[in-house]
């Protein structure tokens, strides 16, 4: 019979759960189980987590930087925290425009919050502001119900954490990794930026609970 023999299908597996981290790798952003499956054409959740989880603990066996992280059913290949405070210098240069640097402000103090409550706060022009900061990759949503979850990053830590604690989703901040090395000159002005708007919103914050 003519043709190259099929693979063993422990060698199809293994090239399968390569693609999937070479995709994880790329997209800079969390990718769900349908598009892994779409991606792989496996046609079994199962599977694709079962893959995902080889990847984890792959990385952790060998200490790697890089860890897999999960989030409401979608994965996301990320630097550990305690290596982010080494290694943000080198993060790309991005322009954030003034009205998306208010928004985000304001997910910095809330990280996790609902996006609804965010326009409820804000107004609509959240929207767009939200494209903007995930096309930078400074947030990332998850579906909730009717509205989505906003969560910072660890591009936003890169830019903007200034050995500062980030916030838990829901949670309160807890003691940080110590200082950072100083940033680049653009990327100090967006952190004084966006230091300056979080104090705006806590003044804010303050009077509405205070009337």
């Amino acid at each position: 019979m003519d043709g190259a023999p099929a693979p063993e299908p422990q060698v199809e597996w293994m090239e399968t759960k390569r693609l999937i981290e070479a995709a994880l790798f790329m997209s800079g952003r969390e990718l769900s189980v349908p598009e892994l499956k779409k991606l792989t054409g496996i046609a079994s959740a199962g599977h694709i987590r079962e893959m995902i989880g080889e990847l984890g603990e792959e990385y952790a066996k060998r200490g790697s930087a890089v860890e897999i992280f999960e989030m409401d059913g979608a994965y996301l290949m990320k630097i550990k925290d305690d290596y982010v405070p080494h290694v943000r210098q080198f993060a790309q240069d991005v322009t954030v425009s003034k009205p998306a640097l208010r928004t985000l402000s304001y997910i910095a103090r809330h990280n996790g919050i609902l996006k609804s409550q965010v326009v409820k706060r804000i107004g609509p022009a959240v929207y767009d502001d939200v494209r903007e900061l995930v096309k930078n990759g400074f947030i990332l949503q998850r579906k909730y119900g009717r509205s989505s979850k906003l969560f910072l990053t660890d591009k936003f830590r890169a830019y903007f954490e200034q050995g500062k604690p980030l916030p838990k989703a829901g949670q309160g901040a807890k003691e940080g990794e110590g200082a950072s090395s100083a940033p680049e000159p653009a990327k100090e002005g967006l952190a004084e930026e966006l230091e300056q708007k979080e104090k705006e919103f806590a003044g804010e914050d303050e009077e509405e609970f205070s009337d």
